[in-house]
């Protein structure tokens, strides 16, 4: 089981899968939401996700033409997690929030809205824009699987 806590310890996600996949994202909406030049997320499928707590949520359009909703704790503001419409509802939660948990990204993605002093190690995948088509693939039927 893994946990998720905000700073204050108001907001908590429990997950009782591991996530299906794991990015560093730098486009805007993310670096705006959680005021650091990217985000380390990792994707669960809402069934295996339980809140506990009160969020605020500010809704964008995603790069999917989708909506995506960014949840902060009510009380302390910390920026805990992101609902995705374009993949059923799947959670993303901040992966330094996560415990117990080792963050281990498959790729970076929006990489042409990257901060100009982060480095990527050349190494890591990345794309420009979202993730590459094999981890698009993963993640739609994984979302969109029926149980």
């Amino acid at each position: 089981k893994i946990s998720a806590s905000c700073d204050c310890g108001a907001l908590a996600l429990h997950m009782n899968a591991p996530p299906i996949a794991q990015l560093v994202c730098h486009c805007n909406h993310c670096k705006d939401f959680s005021g650091l030049p990217y985000t380390e997320g990792a994707f669960f499928h809402p069934d295996n996700c339980r809140i506990e707590g009160e969020s605020v949520s500010q809704v964008v359009t995603g790069g999917t033409g989708f909506e995506k909703a960014h949840h902060s704790c009510a009380s302390c503001q910390t920026p805990m997690y992101v609902t995705v419409a374009a993949l059923n509802g799947a959670t993303a939660v901040a992966a330094d929030h996560l415990s117990p948990f080792t963050f281990e990204p498959l790729a970076h993605i929006w990489t042409d809205e990257k901060a100009d002093n982060v480095m990527i190690p050349s190494t890591m995948a990345q794309t420009p824009d979202g993730p590459s088509k094999e981890i698009v693939d993963i993640m739609v039927a994984s979302f969109w699987a029926k149980k």
